[in-house]
């Protein structure tokens, strides 16, 4: 009897659909950029309201745990050359990026990024896995990147406070559809600079990302004055 599964083979198609359902389900218009061959930087263009939302997916499937891939690095990215995202040439611009894990069509995580917190992610992501060398002195070699829901076990304890701050960036945005809504409607009052970078308000109310990260901090290994670092309070 055959099997069928999610893979490397069609894990990049299936997240797309899952990000596509998720919007539409929410009002969007979603129309797919890689129909007529690959797109630069973008894969759907969600439409609401007269206004567009690029966005690009990146899709992984994990067994063990809930692991999301930024796609592979370069060696010009390691060496600060080229950032992460919207990196090619083109007329299509990332302006969120979706982070899937898929275990099933039905059973899936999703991380909905805004571009500047998924690149800064990502530099982070770097910093700890390919711009630290190796125990025997040479240089990491580019690969494919990854964040995942726990802080894994790793040889390297100085990888740590970067893995942890890793986590701290981008599990507020876990499945936060609404990321998609505060794009496109303007803000009545501008975030505050202590707030801006977490997508907090000044005056945050529950439930915000910061009540989502607090809930989360003895789950990631991550200490009361780390949290306060990334997400200040006054």
């Amino acid at each position: 009897m055959t099997t069928y599964g999610i893979g490397k083979y069609n894990v990049g198609r299936i997240a797309e659909r899952i990000v596509a359902n998720e919007l539409e389900a929410r009002g969007f218009r979603v129309s797919d950029l890689n129909k007529e061959g690959t797109s630069n930087n973008a894969d759907l263009l969600a439409a609401k309201g007269g206004r567009t939302i690029q966005i690009q997916v990146k899709g992984s499937s994990f067994e063990g745990g809930w692991w999301f891939g930024y796609g592979h690095c370069t060696q010009q990215t390691i060496d600060k050359n080229r950032e992460v995202f919207n990196s090619a040439s083109g007329h299509y611009r990332a302006d969120i990026i979706v982070l899937v894990c898929a275990k099933t069509p039905t059973e899936y995580q999703c991380l909905v990024l805004p571009l500047e917190i998924a690149e800064a992610a990502a530099q982070v992501c770097l910093d700890h896995s390919f711009r630290i060398e190796n125990v025997d002195g040479t240089k990491k070699k580019p690969g494919k990147m990854w964040v995942a829901d726990r802080v894994p076990k790793v040889r390297n304890a100085d990888r740590l406070p970067l893995i942890k701050r890793e986590i701290a960036l981008v599990f507020p945005y876990l499945d936060r559809w609404d990321v998609f809504e505060r794009l496109l409607e303007p803000l009545e009052e501008p975030y505050s600079d202590r707030y801006e970078h977490a997508g907090i308000e000044d005056e945050p109310t529950e439930p915000t990302m910061l009540a989502f990260v607090r809930s989360k901090a003895a789950e990631l290994g991550l200490s009361s004055a780390e949290i306060e670092e990334f997400f200040p309070v006054r």
